[in-house]
């Protein structure tokens, strides 16, 4: 937790999250959305049934 993670989902997303949250079934942080610096950060929470693989920072 409290970590930046690269995450590549079962249906071929690939985004940076900051993790806040692990659960037994979910995880739950910031997103990355965009690019560059006109991207943002929104709260988000992933099934982890739906994560392919991923890597912590």
């Amino acid at each position: 937790m409290f970590r930046y993670v690269y995450i590549w989902q079962t249906n071929g997303e690939a985004y940076w999250m900051y993790l806040t949250h692990v659960g037994r079934t979910s995880i739950a942080g910031f997103r990355w959305y965009g690019t560059g610096p006109f991207g943002f950060w929104i709260y988000f929470g992933l099934d982890l049934r739906r994560i392919d693989s991923f890597v912590c920072y």
